[in-house]
């Protein structure tokens, strides 16, 4: 994923825009490890995750991949096994492969929908 595509998406709130993403990837991939980019602190399980302070959360496909990506980095053979997210003020960006196979474009897709409908709620619908 040296060259890989980064899709930016704005959002009102960067922790709950992350919570909500790791949330839609854990259904994406049962057995998804999801690993801190910064500190690489591995978490068991999503619940295990306190999410302040964390700006980079790599979603590896499983435990194989995870542990590829270990050992031989950015490799073709890599390609549709990690999701990185990242936080910035007012953004989530969601680096994938140069070429997304169609269920991570997919998986973008409707996690930039989901992103933007509350971006878009008033703040009447967001406290209801």
């Amino acid at each position: 994923m040296i060259s890989g595509t980064d899709f930016v998406i704005p959002v009102r709130d960067e922790l709950d825009a992350l919570d909500l993403a790791l949330r839609a990837v854990v259904r994406l991939w049962d057995d998804v490890v999801l690993e801190d980019a910064e500190t690489g602190e591995v978490f068991s399980s999503y619940r295990g995750i306190n999410l302040f302070g964390r700006r980079e959360i790599l979603a590896f496909r499983d435990l194989e991949a995870a542990r590829l990506w270990d050992d031989i980095g950015p490799d073709s053979s890599l390609d549709g096994t990690l999701i990185h997210f990242l936080v910035s003020p007012g953004e989530l960006t969601v680096a994938v492969d140069d070429v997304p196979p169609p269920q991570i474009g997919s998986f973008v897709e409707s996690l930039r929908a989901a992103l933007r409908k509350d971006l878009f709620a008033s703040e009447s619908e967001v406290a209801a």
